[in-house]
């Protein structure tokens, strides 16, 4: 069993179904807690990737490479799996009738008896009860129970019981989904002892890197909340943000020459997101992460909660608009000017590189026009990289001959 002597301090106990749509999100999941518990039919890919016998029909087969992959993360960080060892089930052919069996002899034969898995049972709850013991920070979203419905939800108001008890120990638990809320809801003092959040399907959004269209318009008025704990292994680093990240792999080098910086991407296309921090899960990198946003309208609210200092933001080859003239360096405006200036410490510095002199030359002058006085000239004209670690974009550019123009801005 864990001890918290043994850096057991955070699990995760996750339910639900679709494994497949939830994949980046438990990759990073995985890649952030010291232990997982699964329920719901989410068990069942596990216990399949396992070697478990699983009947078919409770098995993903387009799944199987992400739950493999979510084994190796959780192999290569040396953190347990859990899943239930016993369930009740209900007759098909009896609704009135319910048993429990052990998970692996109900998954191996008995579904095809006309038995279905509907909730977690007692022994499962009994081990959940004596894991919970030993860690500091517990996660519980998505439903315990197998069916969608109210009728078959006894194992999560237990959980919600055992949960309880584990408040009254300085235990920091949060809840997320209508199953996880409802479970406590009514329990003495429950408002004051958990971060709850009944918008599950949210969340999950979230957890895989992406920031839901219509919130940027709102900024200004309801910040982003980070939990950049969760995030980064410590947020008392200096951070460098990386504006239009795109594949990912200029932070990826970074982040391993770097460890002692912190590095976050801002990228606007969702699917390159999800792919970085699949990768982030893989390589089990506690200095690195992305978020799917449009960094212009959201840069201040995301960046201004983080507990260290910015101190470096990079903006690399934004795309231009040859038929606009106003267009060329559409990714810089002056409201995300404002905020780099206002956000960046003192002797911060901004890196700004194209291979296009004229999408170059706009960046710079928008960034020392709407600076407010803060923003110096570091380095220009034809500087080096300062880093030693090149974009995608510019090992081609520089592979085709062709040169690229960078400049270094200073806060004053």
């Amino acid at each position: 069993r864990p001890s918290r002597q043994a850096g057991y301090v955070k699990i995760w106990m996750i339910g639900g179904s679709n494994f497949l749509r939830k994949a980046p999100a438990l990759h990073l999941l995985a890649s952030q807690c010291d232990g997982l518990f699964l329920v719901g039919k989410l068990s069942f890919q596990i216990m399949n990737g396992l070697g478990i016998p699983v009947s078919s029909c409770l098995i993903e087969k387009n799944a199987t490479k992400e739950v493999l992959q979510l084994i190796e993360i959780a192999h290569n960080r040396n953190i347990p799996i859990y899943y239930p060892t016993d369930l009740w089930c209900l007759n098909s052919n009896n609704n009135e009738q319910l048993e429990i069996f052990d998970s692996a002899e109900l998954l191996s034969g008995l579904i095809s008896l006309g038995w279905t898995p509907v909730d977690i049972g007692p022994s499962t709850l009994e081990r959940i009860s004596s894991l919970l013991s030993s860690y500091k920070k517990i996660l519980w979203i998505g439903p315990t129970s197998f069916d969608l419905t109210e009728e078959f939800s006894v194992g999560a108001t237990q959980l919600g019981q055992i949960l309880n008890k584990a408040s009254h120990n300085s235990c920091d638990i949060i809840l997320v989904g209508g199953a996880a809320c409802k479970a406590v809801k009514g329990m003495s003092d429950s408002s004051s002892q958990y971060t709850a959040s009944e918008n599950e399907s949210i969340v999950w959004e979230f957890l895989k890197g992406r920031i839901l269209p219509g919130i940027a318009a709102l900024d200004k008025s309801y910040p982003y909340q980070i939990p950049w704990d969760d995030v980064f292994s410590d947020t008392t680093q200096p951070l460098f943000v990386d504006i239009g990240s795109g594949n990912g792999l200029f932070l990826f080098q970074m982040a391993r020459n770097w460890e002692g910086l912190n590095f976050l991407g801002l990228e606007m296309n969702e699917k390159l997101v999800v792919r970085c921090l699949q990768d982030v899960a893989s390589a089990g990198k506690r200095n690195l992460y992305f978020l799917s946003t449009n960094a212009t309208s959201t840069f201040r609210s995301i960046v201004s909660s983080y507990p260290g200092q910015l101190t470096l933001v990079s903006i690399q080859c934004p795309n231009p608009d040859f038929n606009k003239e106003q267009n060329r360096w559409r990714m810089v405006r002056r409201m995300l000017v404002e905020a780099v200036a206002d956000l960046l410490q003192v002797n911060g510095k901004i890196y700004l590189q194209s291979d296009v002199e004229s999408v170059l030359l706009g960046m710079k002058e928008q960034f020392i026009s709407h600076g407010k006085g803060q923003l110096v000239v570091d380095s220009d004209g034809r500087m080096e990289n300062p880093f030693g670690v090149v974009s995608d974009w510019e090992r081609h550019v520089l592979a085709r001959g062709a040169p690229m123009y960078r400049t270094m801005l200073r806060k004053v």
